[in-house]
C-alpha cells in the first residue's frame, strides 16, 4: 500500500508515474489467451475494434487531500452498495464530454 500512496504523491507533485508490470497494457489476444487457458469464455471477439464514445466507456477517479493527510471518501447510497465507502468515482456517458463532466 506504501508504493500506491508514494505513487499517488509523486503524481500529485507532477512527477511521472513510475510504469511497472503492474501496469502494464495486455493486447486484446493475449487477454483472450489468459481467458482460454482459464477455461472462460472471451468476453470479446478477437476482431475488436475500440472506439472511442462507442464501444470504449471512460471511468474517472480522484484522490483528493487536505493538508492534514485526510483522503476525502464518498458513502454510496445505491441500494446496490448502500453505506459503503469509495472514493470519489464515475462514469461518463455517451455523448458527455470528458473535459466538462463534473
Amino acid at each position: 500500500m506504501s508504493s500506491v500512496i508514494n505513487q499517488l504523491e509523486d503524481l500529485l507533485e507532477g512527477l511521472d508515474p513510475v510504469v511497472t508490470e503492474d501496469y502494464v497494457d495486455f493486447t486484446l489476444k493475449q487477454q483472450n489467451e489468459v481467458q482460454i487457458a482459464k477455461g472462460i469464455t472471451p468476453s470479446a471477439p478477437a476482431n475488436y475494434v475500440p472506439v472511442t464514445k462507442k464501444t470504449v466507456t471512460y471511468i474517472v477517479m480522484a484522490a483528493i487531500t487536505n493538508d492534514a493527510g485526510d483522503v476525502l471518501f464518498m458513502q454510496e447510497a445505491k441500494s446496490s452498495c448502500a453505506g459503503q465507502w469509495y472514493l470519489p468515482a464515475g462514469k461518463v456517458e455517451p455523448g458527455e464530454d470528458l473535459e466538462v463532466v463534473n
